[in-house]
């Protein structure tokens, strides 16, 4: 009887100091990159056609075009990867001051992890607007030949399904939360090793803490890694 509760508490420490497995966050390879690129959902806002969208149409790439945006949160819940944005002649009705730069700056707030490129061929409006170009995650040239415009269209859709971009956002957010025995290495160690299983790396996180905005940017930077997962499947 005694040797039966013995060998009960060794189990149950065992239990208690085991290590959850391993479930390490890692960037897209090529080849997975090459597949999630034509699910990544790209918005292009121009009161004029482009003329290389109906290109990268053919070879696969899911755009939707808009003339402009008239109700800005309900282009939000679209949930868009990547939105190609341009400067001028879009947002009159809702940024007639600004126009795509009012435009930019209302996303970036609302959604800091949606990948924004704006679309110009005024370099005066990014020498005028440098507070708002500055949020910008790239720009695109309209002269640019078919290949550069692709080529950077890519970078972009690398950014929205990189899990080292979203932690960088978020890492502004969890700097000013973090304090005490917590440190943003611990929080960043505990991604890095579990963030591919949420459950798993949520559990670990309440281990450290139990602030609440901590956790609650993390769940928020999981699920991203979760969804950029599912595109992969």
């Amino acid at each position: 009887m005694k040797l039966t509760l013995i060998l009960l508490q060794m189990l149950s420490l065992f239990k208690k100091n085991k290590q959850p497995k391993l479930a390490p966050v890692k960037e897209l390879t090529l080849d997975e990159f090459e597949k999630a690129k034509l699910k990544a959902r790209i918005a292009f806002i121009d009161d004029e056609d482009i003329s290389h969208v109906e290109r990268l149409r053919e070879d696969g790439y899911n755009i939707t075009h808009f003339d402009d945006i008239e109700n800005i949160d309900d282009f939000l819940r679209k949930k868009y990867h990547v939105v190609v944005l341009d400067i001028q002649g879009i947002g009159k009705s809702i940024s007639p001051k600004s126009e795509g730069w009012g435009i930019l700056k209302y996303l970036k707030q609302a959604n800091p992890n949606m990948v924004v490129i704006m679309f110009t061929g005024a370099e005066w409006s990014i020498t005028k607007y440098k507070g708002e170009s500055e949020v910008a995650d790239d720009f695109i040239g309209k002269d640019l030949e078919f290949l550069d415009f692709k080529s950077k269209l890519d970078n972009g859709i690398k950014k929205a399904f990189s899990p080292s971009y979203h932690f960088e956002i978020e890492r502004k957010k969890l700097l000013n939360e973090i304090s005490g025995t917590t440190s943003i290495e611990q929080v960043k160690k505990i991604i890095d090793d579990y963030g591919s299983d949420k459950e798993i790396a949520m559990g670990e996180l309440k281990k450290v803490t139990q602030n609440s905005n901590i956790i609650g940017s993390v769940n928020n930077l999981l699920s991203i890694i979760s969804n950029i997962k599912n595109l992969i499947v």
